[in-house]
């Protein structure tokens, strides 16, 4: 019988995975999976766990918000073998998983791990230590689905979170950073920076361009520029509102598998939501399909 190893953070979102854990178990036995379950107690609890059990089973399955996602894939890459990887997102956002496609019902997605296929899918690294699944950024930006109030969401949709979202770039002191790629160099003072390889930040499709391809072997670089005056927050809704970024010098955006950052002064950044350290020079790699998760679809006969 098959091995499957269950991580899962019990604080994550609103606890709501307690509920339904027993049934989540039932799925994978049933599915022919003998299953251990471990909550994590602290962070980094369930990277070392699966550094130390991992290799004993066929499937790595996770359940928890972004930061949980980030430790069980750190951990993977550091495993001999290449397991695949089921995620159950029980976050607040949980953005790689509605990229990845899997169903944000937790019974759906625990379904989805006993009869999906693998993706292969990249991921990034920083400074060729510590790896990154969608996101890696300086800014404030996670807030603002939150903050948007609801009856702008009502009136407006979409375009609500894109005033709220400018809103907060007016506030924000600009970092002035060099980024050094072999596609383009560009540097000037910015509000907002991220390499990313997803279709949503914070829950915002507008912040991303619409060609995200999470196995291409390369990662989508944003820059958004000082706001100086209205003209320059007018360029910027209309950048975001038609995803047309080459039309505006307000936002650069191009594609690359590797990317520098520096700054004369330290810069923080954020991996997949949590704190990814302040430091005026970061180095970004991409590592073409380094994981396996479990998507959607049928699995391939043996």
């Amino acid at each position: 019988m098959k091995k499957l190893l269950f991580v899962f953070n019990p604080n994550s979102g609103k606890a709501q995975l307690k509920n339904k854990l027993m049934q989540i178990v039932q799925i994978f036995s049933e599915g022919g999976y003998d299953v251990t379950v471990y909550p994590t107690k602290a962070a980094m609890d369930g990277y070392n766990y699966i550094i130390e059990n991992g290799l004993s089973h066929d499937v790595i399955v996770c359940s928890g918000g972004d930061g949980t996602l980030n430790e069980t894939v750190g951990a993977v890459l550091h495993l001999d073998e290449r397991i695949p990887i089921g995620y159950i997102p029980s976050g607040t956002t949980n953005d790689f998983a509605r990229s990845l496609g899997i169903p944000k019902d937790m019974i759906e997605a625990a379904k989805v791990i006993v009869k999906g296929r693998t993706f292969n899918c990249d991921i990034g690294m920083v400074d060729g230590q510590r790896s990154f699944n969608y996101v890696a950024a300086f800014g404030a930006f996670t807030e603002v689905s939150y903050n948007t109030p609801q009856q702008l969401k009502n009136v407006l949709g979409h375009q609500a979170y894109i005033i709220e979202a400018a809103k907060q770039f007016m506030t924000l002191k600009p970092c002035y950073v060099r980024v050094k790629s072999d596609i383009k160099n560009v540097e000037g003072n910015f509000v907002y920076g991220m390499v990313s390889n997803t279709k949503s930040v914070g829950g915002m499709k507008f912040l991303v361009g619409g060609s995200t391809d999470l196995q291409d072997g390369l990662f989508e670089v944003t820059l958004i520029r000082e706001i100086k005056n209205p003209m320059d927050l007018q360029q910027l809704v209309n950048a975001f509102m038609t995803q047309k970024f080459d039309e505006t010098d307000m936002v650069c955006s191009f594609k690359t598998n590797h990317v520098e950052f520096e700054s004369p002064n330290e810069i923080a950044w954020t991996l997949d939501g949590e704190f990814g350290g302040s430091l005026k020079k970061t180095v970004f790699d991409v590592m073409p399909k380094a994981v396996d998760f479990i998507v959607r679809g049928k699995k391939k006969k043996s």
